[in-house]
């Protein structure tokens, strides 16, 4: 038999399989089991969660001649031969975007199933159709044949138009939780014969983000080098930095063992990860200290601090990680743990670079701006963002300021400020008042990072659209609680709460904003 790589041997064959998304296998079990089906589901989520597999089991289940409890007995004809269906079609929506497809599967669809009960149009990547593809699939959609069922799927629903939203039942796929993923790892090597130590494991996971496919493949990979895994060969192959090394640093950075630093930086540079990723992974590596430690915060947050600034000067020097040596070496973070606020340093690091500086004048400086820099520990001003990105919140307000942002972004590339464009690539623009705007990002320190440079960002876009925007970065566990809280709370009254003198302006009912923002299927969201 032909090798398969682990992601295509161990991709589940039915619902019991499945893992890591159980309101939504649930969810799709009940409706077989009832026979109340839609005819147009949508699948959204990051990639490698289980959109697609999870696709292929309910058309599959749905096809069996004999399923129980919605679960497909794996037996019969159509269960068998269900790689070969006639009647269950794949379209890579990358691949087949335009019209024309479009115009054949409109016409395909008005032919019966070959020999099952539905005829299933499954299409990945469906974010990627034409404008003129999705208006020629729109009354098809609506209006299919009864034997006809659609599951699309995506990675970015927000660029599905609204007119399909509204057509189809949503369904959300989260990142594998770690412990789920540890679990379905160790059977995978159990089956394979592969010894795996926990630290390794925890590498792998740590390295897949929640995507199970990546993880496979890691694991695949890795496992044609030896059969024996630690985290050294896990290093030695991906050019990565696991924990055990964060440790290391850290520890020699709290003993200020300069030698040592500087040596173990030469190693992390030969290895050859960029120092961009270095400094992403070790803030994230410095926050999980901050979190399930005792060291002093103020401590982790000077570290973290000084090498978001080090990002500042990439661009303009050949070799950053010379940069970051001179900095871990030269900086004593550790000497008794005395740190003043860090707000306050650098208010007083500006104050004293404006001093040097004939052309600038001292008034300018905004101590309260300048705080902002550093991220909002400040809760009252986290909570008074969220709050006032709330009020008077629609989509008309979100759909202008997408527009004002990618000015934003094509001005910061004709006049190459790269630093900020790489404080707001990755940031994702989730609700917008007349006032204030929530982003969220991916990571943690994604977040910390674009929070540390609030004003520098509002700056940017205020001063170029002439515009008074306040913004507030969320990480997307964070955003998520926020939207569900918000919808879910029908009776609560949201107010405008003045930044400067915390005066109420303005009364919002919540269930009229609810619905103005994310729209009539608010039920829909998980």
């Amino acid at each position: 038999m032909d090798y398969k790589v682990f992601y295509r041997k161990y991709r589940p064959k039915n619902f019991n399989q499945l893992i890591g998304q159980d309101n939504v296998k649930e969810i799709l079990i009940n409706s077989i089991k009832l026979n109340k089906i839609a005819h147009a589901y949508i699948f959204t989520g990051p990639r490698g969660t289980g959109k697609t597999s999870t696709a292929k089991i309910f058309a599959k289940t749905l096809n069996c001649l004999s399923n129980s409890n919605g679960i497909s007995c794996d037996e019969c004809e159509q269960c068998v031969n269900y790689n070969e269906s006639a009647d269950i079609i794949e379209i890579d929506a990358a691949s087949n975007n335009g019209v024309e497809e479009i115009r054949l599967l409109r016409d395909s669809v008005k032919i019966l199933p070959y020999n099952s009960k539905y005829k299933i149009y499954i299409i990945d990547e469906v974010h990627m159709l034409s404008n003129s593809a999705w208006n020629a699939f729109l009354k098809t959609l609506e209006e299919p044949p009864s034997h006809v069922i659609f599951i699309l799927a995506t990675t970015e629903v927000n660029k599905i138009p609204e007119t399909v939203m509204s057509r189809c039942q949503r369904f959300d796929f989260y990142k594998i939780n770690n412990e789920v993923m540890e679990k379905s790892l160790l059977s995978i090597c159990k089956e394979e014969n592969i010894n795996i130590d926990n630290n390794a494991l925890n590498e792998i996971i740590k390295l897949s983000d929640g995507c199970m496919r990546d993880a496979l493949s890691y694991l695949d990979q890795i496992s044609k080098f030896s059969k024996d895994i630690n985290v050294e060969i896990i290093e030695k192959n991906f050019g990565i930095l696991t924990k055990t090394k964060f440790d290391k640093l850290f520890t020699l950075i709290k003993n200020n063992d300069k030698k040592s630093i500087n040596s173990l930086i030469n190693e992390i540079n030969n290895s050859g990860i960029t120092p961009l990723n270095f400094i992403n992974n070790f803030i994230d590596y410095l926050l999980d200290i901050m979190l399930t430690t005792n060291t002093d915060e103020k401590v982790i947050k000077k570290i973290i601090y000084d090498l978001n600034n080090l990002v500042l000067t990439f661009n303009s020097i050949v070799n950053p990680f010379t940069l970051i040596k001179t900095l871990l070496i030269s900086e004593n973070y550790f000497p008794g743990n005395n740190f003043v606020d860090i707000s306050q340093e650098i208010i007083g690091e500006k104050k004293k670079l404006n001093n040097d500086n004939n052309n600038i004048n001292n008034n300018d400086i905004n101590e309260e701006k300048v705080a902002d820099e550093i991220i909002i520990d400040n809760n009252k001003i986290k909570f008074i963002r969220i709050n006032n990105s709330f009020v008077g919140a629609s989509k008309e307000c979100k759909k202008q300021f997408i527009e004002l942002w990618d000015k934003l972004i094509q001005n910061l590339n004709v006049e190459n400020k790269y630093n900020i464009l790489g404080y707001i690539e990755n940031s994702d623009i989730e609700v917008v008042s007349e006032t204030n705007v929530i982003f969220s990002l991916k990571t943690e320190s994604e977040m910390l990072i674009f929070n540390q440079n609030l004003y520098l960002i509002e700056q940017e876009f205020n001063e170029l659209n002439n515009l008074n925007y306040k913004f507030i970065a969320l990480s997307k566990d964070e955003w998520l609680k926020e939207k569900n809280e918000y919808i879910s709370n029908k009776t609560k009254k949201y107010t405008y709460i003045n930044e400067e003198e915390n005066i109420i302006e303005e009364d919002v009912k919540s269930k009229s904003l609810a619905e103005n923002i994310f729209g009539n299927d608010i039920i829909e969201i998980r």
